[in-house]
């Protein structure tokens, strides 16, 4: 729920390292705009309490978290509701994770390097529904929309993330077939349509590059 002009907002902080949350509290605790009405270690717990507290105005969210990381809790974000505020505050500074979180629709993305003055900022333009993305994450996100690649990679289904997390551990079809509740078949055809889309030609090479690129800490 947004809260009138000249109210404060309410802010989430989603982080599984504790001194993060603390000092992102202590940051808006100096401004009166804001006030922390949830902490969460992991998606799973924002989730919870936004079922007894409500939607905040703004959610911080971490992306590498145990449970459910961000990709996964943003996801559910957009299905529940229908424009969550939301602002990535992450140490993953690469292509793949930028994009597949802008690929989402979240709201804003900066590094947990960035200075004190400019997570403000992004809350200011957020709260009313904008956009912020720091001058380093815009340069990754023009660099990668050159690349057909990175737009390749983005495209890819939950489920298809989920086969190669799998298949990264190094089990059979059959044991992925089970751990994801599909038939063989289905399987095959996530495997083939990855090795079509991607013109590769065998396993080895379809793991190497869920490797390279970080695909596997995409997959839930």
């Amino acid at each position: 729920m947004i809260a009138p002009s000249g109210e404060t907002f309410t802010v989430a902080i989603v982080d599984d390292h504790v001194l993060m949350r603390i000092a992102i509290v202590n940051l808006l605790t100096t401004h009166n705009n804001y006030s922390v009405s949830i902490q969460a270690e992991n998606g799973k717990q924002l989730l919870d309490q936004v079922d007894s507290l409500g939607l905040p105005d703004i959610i911080l969210l971490d992306i590498n978290m145990p449970v459910m990381d961000g990709f996964e809790t943003m996801a559910v974000l957009k299905k529940r509701f229908k424009n969550p505020n939301v602002v990535a505050l992450s140490m993953y500074n690469d292509h793949t994770a930028i994009l597949r979180m802008v690929s989402l629709g979240i709201n804003g993305y900066l590094f947990k390097t960035s200075e004190a003055e400019e997570i403000l900022m992004a809350l200011d333009i957020v709260k009313t529904n904008g956009q912020y993305f720091s001058n380093m994450v815009n340069a990754k996100l023009f660099e990668a929309s050159k690349n057909d690649l990175y737009r390749k990679i983005t495209s890819l289904r939950q489920k298809e993330l989920t086969f190669l997390k799998h298949l990264c551990t190094g089990i059979t079809y059959n044991e992925i077939a089970a751990k994801m509740y599909l038939s063989h078949y289905t399987v095959e055809e996530y495997r083939d349509a990855l090795f079509q889309k991607f013109e590769f030609k065998n396993k080895a090479e379809l793991i190497l590059f869920a490797l390279k690129y970080k695909i596997v800490e995409m997959g839930l």
